[in-house]
C-alpha cells in the first residue's frame, strides 16, 4: 500500500482518494486490483478494473451492460511510454477480454497527462470525448472487444 500511495501522490492531485479506493477494492464484488510484477519482484504498474455502473464516471458518461472502467498507476519516473509498460497493459487487456461479460473497457486519464494518454492509445484505445471529473478535464478512451481482438 505505501508504494501505491507514493505512485498516486506523484501522478495525481487526488492521492488520498486513490489510496482509499485500493482499500475499498479489496473487499469489492465489482472491482479488482492487479499488480503487474517483473520477475515476480519489481512492480511495473497497478491496474484496477471496475464495473462501469458502479464507478463515478457513470454519472457523466452513458455506459451499458458489459462496460468496465480501468485505472492505471505506472511505476516510472520517465515521461515516455516504455515498451515493457505497454506490454504489461496489453497483457492485462487480453486477460480482461477473456471474460465474456466484458464488452468494452473505458479509461479516463487526465487530458494533461500525456504519458497515460499515449500508452492507452498505443494499447488500442480510441478517444471518444472529454469529460470533466471532480479534479480535472479528462479524456475518455474506449477499447472494445472487437477492436482489441479482431475476428
Amino acid at each position: 500500500m505505501p508504494a501505491i500511495y507514493n505512485w498516486a501522490w506523484k501522478l495525481s492531485r487526488a492521492a488520498d482518494t486513490v489510496a482509499a479506493s485500493y482499500l475499498y477494492a479489496g473487499s469489492s464484488d465489482f472491482a479488482r486490483s492487479f499488480m503487474v510484477l517483473l520477475n515476480n519482484r519489481l512492480a511495473l504498474c497497478q491496474i484496477d478494473i471496475c464495473s462501469a455502473d458502479k464507478d463515478e464516471l457513470y454519472d457523466t458518461y452513458p455506459t451499458s451492460n458489459g462496460d468496465y472502467i480501468i485505472r492505471l498507476l505506472m511505476n516510472t519516473n520517465r515521461s515516455t511510454v516504455r515498451p515493457l509498460h505497454l506490454r504489461a497493459l496489453q497483457t492485462c487487456l487480453e486477460y480482461f477480454f477473456l471474460f465474456p461479460e466484458i464488452k468494452q473497457i473505458i479509461a479516463e486519464p487526465e487530458a494533461e497527462n500525456k504519458m497515460y494518454n499515449e500508452i492507452l492509445l498505443q494499447a488500442g484505445f480510441q478517444q471518444e470525448e472529454q469529460v470533466f471529473s471532480h479534479y480535472a478535464v479528462c479524456n475518455l478512451l474506449v477499447c472494445t472487444r472487437q477492436s482489441f481482438i479482431p475476428s
